[in-house]
């Protein structure tokens, strides 16, 4: 067993090496690319992808609250990096081209990825977002899921507790899933847990979908040992099971 200091080390050079990482990556490029890297995991072609793109760049029922929400965070001071609007453009993508009804994510605080989900789950007409994280909730005067529209608000469920003990229970429940994205704990024995799990709940044609995956080589090779296909889009990696 690793001393927990030492895990809390390693993992802070692993954070360390994802901002030079960041750095270094055109994400520009990645982001142009967005719909053709999908297109190779999903059942639906680039141009059918780049419609949805279009589509989430016109929303404007909802980028007007979810701007109002961002600036609420910043102004209170309690964070500065709440968006991951390349990545949740990519989860709205995929929602939209998968049509999911029943999606599980790991990791809310102010809810930038439910937001996304859930407003593909509107324009979809349909679906559940069972979101799991730690007692308690973000900083500063916030619950979770802030940025979370309240068009949209119906659609999402929260469950309170540590993954490991409320996960396994929840996956059982809420059956076959078309999406479960992990963005809790990102140190690797949590991360294979929660990866392990998911997998025997997915649906056929399933996606198994993973934040800030560049921490670490675990996603790439867990989507190989199960021979998922994958891709990864900026700080977003996806793996289909194939139907």
């Amino acid at each position: 067993m690793v001393p927990n200091t030492l895990r809390d080390a390693i993992y802070a050079v692993r954070k360390a090496r994802l901002g030079l990482e960041r750095r270094r990556l055109d994400y520009g490029e990645e982001t142009r690319e967005r719909a053709e890297r999908l297109a190779a995991v999903l059942p639906a072609s680039a141009a059918e992808l780049r419609e949805y793109e279009r589509e989430y760049e016109d929303l404007e029922w909802f980028h007007d609250t979810y701007a109002d929400r961002v600036a609420e965070i910043h102004e209170a001071g309690v964070a500065t990096d709440t968006t991951h609007w390349r990545d949740g453009v990519t989860l709205y993508v995929v929602c939209r081209a998968l049509e999911v009804e029943t999606v599980v994510e790991t990791g809310v605080l102010f809810g930038s990825f439910d937001a996304h989900i859930l407003a593909a789950m509107c324009e979809n007409g349909g679906g559940t977002l069972h979101a799991v994280d730690l007692p308690g909730g973000p900083p500063g005067p916030f619950e979770y899921g802030h940025l979370i529209p309240d068009r949209c608000r119906d659609r999402w469920e929260l469950h309170r507790g540590d993954a490991r003990e409320v996960l396994p229970g929840l996956l059982e429940r809420v059956g076959p899933l078309d999406l479960f994205l992990h963005d809790s704990d990102h140190r690797l024995p949590h991360m294979r847990f929660e990866y392990e799990a998911a997998l025997g709940h997915l649906d056929p044609g399933g996606v198994l979908a993973s934040h800030d995956v560049r921490l670490s080589r675990l996603f790439d090779r867990f989507t190989e040992e199960n021979g998922l296909q994958s891709c990864v889009v900026c700080d977003t990696g996806l793996g289909r099971q194939s139907r």
